[in-house]
């Protein structure tokens, strides 16, 4: 009887693909050659940079130089929140920074201003310190800024990105931003001492608020006078320094 012999395949001495093999390795080669023209490749390097501020074109040498320094950059590589941070953290007038990258070789960056809130104004000088929310001086400018107005006996000295050093300043600003959040109308407010602040209403009546006392309480007391027309008849000052207002 014959012997069956087992048979046993020998290994190829040559390389043999098949499409089991060539697929993942068509698929690896792919993305590494994407991966690489997407991170490394001159396509994508940014060359135009759209920049706005208060939906007008930027005009601040410091922002546009700032700017200059991301071409070059490749446009998926750019860390949006670092680029807007460092802008806002260096220039105080700047609220908010929005960047969009719009490929392949273009970003946009639209900058919001920071608002003003209130102004400072000496007597008799027809020139505001505006200032925002923090009481920073924003800019000095010659027009009425349309923000209420704290007249101040001057000389005033101001430094522009800085809050005015006097305390007594400092507490008639919160005062006056005490007002806007309230929706308080009044056409001036005056400093007139260290002990006392002079609001004109717009009846023509004066309001008397001292800025050694919480500015709300006081703000509070006079809001109950003004709600009861027989209280305030016959009266043009109206004096809530005090635990109770005083009229004459």
């Amino acid at each position: 009887m014959e012997e069956v012999k087992e048979f046993h395949p020998s290994r190829s001495k040559y390389l043999v693909f098949t499409s089991d093999y060539l697929l993942p390795l068509f698929i690896c080669l792919g993305v590494l050659v994407l991966g690489y023209f997407v991170l490394y490749s001159p396509f994508f390097s940014i060359t135009s940079i759209k920049c706005s501020l208060d939906f007008k074109e930027c005009t601040d040498p410091n922002v546009i130089a700032e700017l200059d320094k991301l071409k070059g950059q490749n446009i998926f590589k750019l860390n949006s929140s670092t680029v807007t941070t460092r802008l806002t953290s260096g220039d105080f007038t700047i609220q908010t920074a929005t960047l969009h990258k719009i490929l392949p070789v273009t970003i946009k960056l639209e900058l919001v201003s920071v608002s003003p809130v209130v102004a400072l104004k000496v007597k008799d000088v027809s020139v505001w310190a505006v200032m925002d929310s923090r009481f920073r001086v924003i800019s000095v400018r010659d027009t009425d800024p349309n923000v209420p107005s704290i007249i101040v006996p001057g000389p005033l000295t101001v430094v522009v990105g800085q809050p005015p050093e006097n305390e007594l300043i400092i507490k008639t600003l919160t005062l006056a931003q005490k007002l806007v959040d309230e929706s308080f109308t009044v056409k001036t407010i005056t400093l007139v001492s260290e002990d006392m602040v002079e609001l004109i209403l717009p009846s023509g009546k004066r309001a008397l608020f001292t800025p050694k006392k919480d500015e709300l309480t006081q703000l509070r007391l006079l809001q109950v006078v003004l709600s009861d027309d027989t209280i305030t008849k016959g009266g043009s000052t109206i004096d809530v320094r005090f635990d109770r207002p005083v009229l004459r």
